[in-house]
Formats: C-alpha cells, sequence, structure tokens
C-alpha cells in the first residue's frame, strides 16, 4: 500500500513541533536551574550521577554519563571553592542534565587565588583524558589559561568549542582595571592578586613583607628589595598612564607570567569557535575585554558569538525587583538574550 506525502506530511510536522518543544522547554529549564531553580530540571531528568577520579594527580569531579557523545570540560575561576562552588555544581549537574558529560577539575594554586601560567598544560591534561573531542567551557579568571590551553597545538584541533564566561582577553588591561579602575564591592581584588603572586620575587623575606602588606591593604614597605619594591608600586597606581608606566619599570617576572596568561598572545592559534559570554557591568572584569576578544576573532577568521547580559555583575545574576517598569526594560529583552546563549550551549551538541 502506498503511503503518499499528502498523508505523511501531518506526522511530520507533529513531529517537528514536538522537537522544538521539546528542546525551548529544556533551554528554560536549563536556564531556571542555573538561576538557582532546579525543581523543573530536576523532576524532568531525574538526579544526575557524579563521581571523582583523578588524572596526573588532579581531581576530576564527572557529571552524566561518562560515554556520551558530548563532553565538556569546565574551568572554575580563582576562587577558594574551586570545583566545589556551589554555583558551579548545579551548573555541572544542569548541562549533565541537558546531555553533557560534565568534567570539571579542581586546580590548586587557583583555589588560593594564585594563578599560574602552568595551569594551562593541566588544564590540556585532563583534556587529553577525556579521549574525545569535547568542548571546554571557563569562568571569569579561570578562563586565561583555559583559552591559553584551548589554543595549543597538541589539542586545539580536538576543542569543539570555547565557552568564556565574564573571562579576560588580556591580563595586563585586566590588571590595569584592578588597580585603577573605579571602586567596586570586590576593589579588594587587587591585593589578593599582590599577595598570591609575592612569589614574582625571589626573596622570601620580601614575600612575606608583599604578603602583609596586601593583608594590610597598604601600610609602610619596611625594607624591600629594588624588585619587591618595583612589584609594590605597580599596585598604588594612580591612574592608566601611572599604571603602564610602572608596569614598565616593573620586575621582569610579572611581563613574563601577564603575557603567559593572556589570550591575546595566542589568540592566532586558536582553532575552536568562541561563545562568550559577559556582565555588561562587570565590576571585576570589564566586559570590554570579552568586546575586545570577540573582535580579535573575527580579524582571525574566528567563529563567535557575543552576549552581553545585564542581569549579571560578574559571575553572579543580580536582578532588580519585579515591576511593571522593569518587567519591560530589563526581565523581558534579557530572558531572551539568556536564552538565547543557553540555546547555543546547548546546540554543542
Amino acid at each position: 500500500m502506498r503511503i503518499t506525502l499528502r498523508k505523511l506530511l501531518p506526522g511530520l510536522l507533529l513531529l517537528a513541533v514536538a522537537v522544538v518543544l521539546r528542546r525551548a522547554l529544556l533551554v528554560v529549564f536549563l536556564a531556571l536551574k542555573i538561576l538557582g531553580y532546579p525543581a523543573a530540571l530536576d523532576a524532568w531528568r531525574g538526579p544526575v550521577s557524579h563521581r571523582t577520579i583523578s588524572h596526573s594527580g588532579i581531581p576530576v569531579d564527572v557529571y552524566g554519563r561518562q560515554r556520551s557523545d558530548s563532553p565538556i570540560l569546565v574551568v572554575h575561576g580563582v576562587n577558594p571553592t574551586g570545583k566545589n562552588s556551589v554555583d558551579l555544581v548545579r551548573i555541572s549537574e544542569a548541562l549533565a542534565q541537558a546531555g553533557f558529560a560534565v568534567y570539571v577539575p579542581d586546580f590548586a594554586e587557583m583555589k588560593k587565588q594564585h594563578l599560574l601560567p602552568e595551569e594551562a598544560a593541566n588544564i590540556k591534561t585532563v583534556f587529553r583524558s577525556i579521549g574525545r573531542d569535547a568542548a571546554i567551557a571557563c569562568f571569569s579568571y579561570g578562563c586565561g589559561p583555559a583559552l591559553v590551553a584551548a589554543a595549543d597545538p597538541e589539542i586545539r584541533d580536538r576543542v569543539r568549542v570555547a565557552v568564556a564566561f565574564g573571562g579576560y582577553y588580556d591580563l595586563r588591561e585586566t590588571l590595569e582595571y584592578v588597580i585603577t579602575g573605579p571602586e567596586s564591592p570586590i576593589a579588594y581584588l587587587k591585593w589578593v592578586y599582590l599577595g598570591a603572586n609575592s612569589d614574582l620575587v625571589a626573596d622570601e623575606s620580601d614575600r612575606q613583607q608583599l604578603r602583609k602588606l596586601a593583608l594590610d591593604r597598604g601600610g609602610t614597605t619596611g625594607n624591600l628589595s629594588p624588585d619587591a619594591q618595583a612589584l609594590l608600586r605597580v599596585f598604588f597606581a594612580s591612574n592608566s598612564e601611572d599604571f603602564r608606566l610602572r608596569l614598565h619599570a616593573g620586575p621582569e617576572p610579572l611581563h613574563r607570567r601577564l603575557d603567559a596568561l593572556s589570550p591575546s598572545h595566542y589568540i592566532k592559534d586558536l582553532r575552536s569557535p568562541l561563545i562568550l559570554i559577559h556582565g555588561f557591568n562587570d565590576p571585576a572584569i570589564p566586559a570590554q575585554q570579552s568586546i575586545e576578544f570577540a573582535a580579535a576573532a573575527r580579524a582571525n577568521g574566528l567563529a563567535n558569538s557575543l552576549t552581553l547580559l545585564r542581569m549579571y555583575g560578574h559571575v553572579h545574576p543580580i536582578l532588580p525587583e519585579l515591576g511593571a517598569t522593569s518587567l519591560f526594560a530589563f526581565y523581558i529583552p534579557e530572558t531572551f538574550r539568556f536564552l538565547s546563549v543557553l540555546n547555543q550551549v546547548v546546540a554543542i551538541q
């Protein structure tokens, strides 16, 4: 018996509608869970399997089915909680419920708020252990070494896509902003950076004094060596021009570290498409960093998208009180922007 296209068409249309609706629901429920409302996604997809493995001494949490065709390596930011951040755990579970095999390594030095060039090699090690092409997602200052790793010739052709949320493009520019930019609730960041990077000077006595000065957020400089004084002077810069002059006179190890951790020095080696997301009024890493990254990606022929979200500060949501004005001026447009970028992430599969 012959079945005509006319008879098949209604069924095909229903199937297409069902697929679209399923994808739309998944994106909406994923967004809700990321924002702290997990009930809908948890009820639909159920609990997430979770175990911890180790690669080259690096603990790695694995969420979801390890044999999934869509692995994603998630790199945490520079914070004391590392892979165990409540927000990151929730995001990792949500990605696993969306169908990814999620790998979240724990980097000991980054948990100490100490960002080292060696982390790029550690990220590459974990990526290679996955054994398949995979995506990379990163947050905040973790995006520096993550994207440097993604440009490494040994893995760059296996990185399916890189997703950077609140990351930086050039660490020199970011440090300039942190030191000379407007006061913010996290203005202490420059002192955290100084204390964590006291190893840039060779003498242990200098290191101890620098860590104390960072803890006190300034104070008397004591009998610091010339190299330690040059490093400290960078952190007392009053404006951009002053910062650049002081940085130019700063110790060579600082220059090498800033270069080695800046994706701007590796953009020509990247091969993966980029999904860049940034808080419009980010007080820690300015949105201009992702804007510059997107422009550089275009100039180098890299597929990329850039989404600026007013609903995020740095990597945490900042939502105004709901009212008629905020509903139309903020919530509706931001919802569409947020769902659009999550739809891009889900499409990686």
